[in-house]
Protein backbone atom coordinates (compact mmCIF):
# COMPACT_ATOMS: atom_id res chain seq x y z
CA UNK A 1 0.00 0.00 0.00
CA UNK A 2 1.13 3.31 -0.71
CA UNK A 3 2.67 5.74 1.94
CA UNK A 4 0.28 9.00 2.86
CA UNK A 5 2.25 11.40 0.25
CA UNK A 6 1.78 8.87 -2.40
CA UNK A 7 -1.37 8.46 -1.72
CA UNK A 8 -2.33 11.96 -1.44
CA UNK A 9 -0.37 12.79 -4.54
CA UNK A 10 -2.06 10.65 -7.19
CA UNK A 11 -5.48 11.53 -5.65
CA UNK A 12 -4.47 14.93 -6.18
CA UNK A 13 -3.66 14.01 -10.05
CA UNK A 14 -7.36 12.17 -9.99
CA UNK A 15 -8.87 15.11 -8.96
CA UNK A 16 -6.94 17.28 -11.24
CA UNK A 17 -8.40 14.91 -14.18
CA UNK A 18 -11.40 14.75 -12.93
CA UNK A 19 -11.78 18.82 -13.44
CA UNK A 20 -10.22 18.35 -17.44
CA UNK A 21 -11.99 15.43 -18.53
CA UNK A 22 -15.57 17.20 -17.37
CA UNK A 23 -14.32 20.43 -19.22
CA UNK A 24 -12.69 18.55 -22.16
CA UNK A 25 -15.77 15.71 -22.58
CA UNK A 26 -13.73 12.44 -21.95
CA UNK A 27 -17.14 10.84 -20.59
CA UNK A 28 -15.24 7.23 -20.51
CA UNK A 29 -11.80 8.48 -18.73
CA UNK A 30 -13.94 10.51 -16.30
CA UNK A 31 -15.93 7.30 -15.23
CA UNK A 32 -13.04 5.68 -14.73
CA UNK A 33 -11.85 7.48 -11.72
CA UNK A 34 -15.25 6.39 -10.32
CA UNK A 35 -15.72 3.48 -7.72
CA UNK A 36 -18.97 0.96 -9.47
CA UNK A 37 -21.56 1.81 -7.18
CA UNK A 38 -20.53 5.68 -5.41
CA UNK A 39 -22.60 8.06 -3.24
CA UNK A 40 -23.06 11.23 -5.25
CA UNK A 41 -24.56 14.18 -3.95
CA UNK A 42 -25.14 18.26 -4.83
CA UNK A 43 -26.14 20.43 -2.21
CA UNK A 44 -27.48 24.15 -2.99
CA UNK A 45 -26.39 27.23 -1.09
CA UNK A 46 -29.46 26.54 1.20
CA UNK A 47 -28.42 22.92 2.12
CA UNK A 48 -30.94 21.34 -0.69
CA UNK A 49 -29.88 18.03 -2.39
CA UNK A 50 -30.81 19.18 -6.15
CA UNK A 51 -29.24 15.66 -7.44
CA UNK A 52 -28.30 12.18 -6.02
CA UNK A 53 -26.87 9.34 -8.01
CA UNK A 54 -25.37 5.94 -6.72
CA UNK A 55 -25.02 4.58 -10.23
CA UNK A 56 -21.97 5.83 -11.54
CA UNK A 57 -23.23 4.80 -14.91
CA UNK A 58 -26.27 7.28 -14.72
CA UNK A 59 -24.28 10.47 -13.19
CA UNK A 60 -21.96 10.06 -15.98
CA UNK A 61 -24.51 9.66 -18.48
CA UNK A 62 -26.64 12.61 -17.11
CA UNK A 63 -23.52 14.98 -16.63
CA UNK A 64 -22.71 14.37 -20.48
CA UNK A 65 -26.13 15.24 -21.83
CA UNK A 66 -26.84 18.17 -19.49
CA UNK A 67 -22.94 19.27 -20.25
CA UNK A 68 -23.85 18.80 -24.06
CA UNK A 69 -22.59 21.95 -26.31
CA UNK A 70 -21.70 23.89 -22.60
CA UNK A 71 -18.11 25.57 -22.44
CA UNK A 72 -17.20 24.64 -18.84
CA UNK A 73 -14.08 25.44 -16.32
CA UNK A 74 -13.92 23.62 -13.20
CA UNK A 75 -11.01 24.37 -10.47
CA UNK A 76 -10.23 23.02 -7.90
CA UNK A 77 -7.84 23.60 -4.86
CA UNK A 78 -6.83 23.57 -0.98
CA UNK A 79 -7.03 20.04 -0.75
CA UNK A 80 -7.57 18.77 2.82
CA UNK A 81 -6.93 15.10 3.33
CA UNK A 82 -6.57 12.62 5.24
CA UNK A 83 -6.21 8.74 6.25
CA UNK A 84 -9.16 7.38 7.86
CA UNK A 85 -8.16 3.58 7.17
CA UNK A 86 -6.47 1.38 5.39
CA UNK A 87 -7.52 1.87 0.83
CA UNK A 88 -9.74 4.88 2.41
CA UNK A 89 -9.12 8.68 2.25
CA UNK A 90 -11.17 11.54 2.74
CA UNK A 91 -10.65 14.43 0.94
CA UNK A 92 -11.97 18.23 1.32
CA UNK A 93 -11.56 20.17 -2.18
CA UNK A 94 -12.20 23.71 -2.68
CA UNK A 95 -14.02 24.61 -5.75
CA UNK A 96 -15.22 26.96 -8.14
CA UNK A 97 -16.89 26.18 -11.69
CA UNK A 98 -18.29 28.33 -14.73
CA UNK A 99 -20.62 26.80 -17.25
CA UNK A 100 -21.20 28.61 -20.20
CA UNK A 101 -24.73 26.77 -22.44
CA UNK A 102 -25.53 27.57 -26.00
CA UNK A 103 -28.26 29.20 -26.60
CA UNK A 104 -30.90 26.71 -27.89
CA UNK A 105 -34.32 26.28 -26.87
CA UNK A 106 -34.22 24.00 -23.94
CA UNK A 107 -34.82 24.65 -19.89
CA UNK A 108 -30.42 24.75 -18.64
CA UNK A 109 -29.54 28.41 -18.00
CA UNK A 110 -27.53 30.80 -20.00
CA UNK A 111 -24.42 30.90 -17.08
CA UNK A 112 -24.07 29.32 -13.94
CA UNK A 113 -21.20 30.50 -11.97
CA UNK A 114 -20.30 28.77 -8.55
CA UNK A 115 -18.25 27.77 -5.39
CA UNK A 116 -18.09 25.94 -2.56
CA UNK A 117 -16.83 22.32 -1.68
CA UNK A 118 -16.38 18.67 -2.65
CA UNK A 119 -16.30 16.21 0.24
CA UNK A 120 -15.21 12.85 -1.00
CA UNK A 121 -13.74 9.84 -0.02
CA UNK A 122 -11.54 7.79 -2.18
CA UNK A 123 -11.28 4.30 -2.11
CA UNK A 124 -8.65 1.84 -3.15
CA UNK A 125 -9.10 0.04 -5.67
CA UNK A 126 -7.92 -2.50 -8.50
CA UNK A 127 -4.85 -0.51 -8.00
CA UNK A 128 -6.03 2.88 -8.48
CA UNK A 129 -7.39 5.60 -5.94
CA UNK A 130 -11.18 6.01 -7.09
CA UNK A 131 -14.11 8.44 -5.60
CA UNK A 132 -16.60 6.06 -3.44
CA UNK A 133 -18.44 9.22 -2.20
CA UNK A 134 -18.90 12.80 -3.65
CA UNK A 135 -20.89 15.39 -2.33
CA UNK A 136 -20.83 19.29 -4.01
CA UNK A 137 -21.58 21.60 -1.09
CA UNK A 138 -22.07 25.00 -2.94
CA UNK A 139 -21.65 28.36 -0.96
CA UNK A 140 -22.37 30.55 -3.79
CA UNK A 141 -24.33 29.60 -6.94
CA UNK A 142 -25.03 32.25 -9.43
CA UNK A 143 -27.35 31.29 -12.07
CA UNK A 144 -27.99 33.77 -15.52
CA UNK A 145 -31.48 32.92 -17.01
CA UNK A 146 -31.45 32.45 -20.49
CA UNK A 147 -33.64 35.69 -22.26
CA UNK A 148 -36.96 34.54 -24.03
CA UNK A 149 -36.94 34.25 -27.58
CA UNK A 150 -39.30 36.25 -28.99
Amino acid sequence: MQDNSQAFDEIAMRKARYCRYVDTKHWEKFRELFADAPTIRFVDPEGHTIHAFTSVDEFVTTSASYLEGARTIHHVHNAEMERVAEGLVDAIWSMEDYLVFPPANDERPASMHGYGHYYETWEFLDGHWRIAKLELRRTILEISPKERLQ
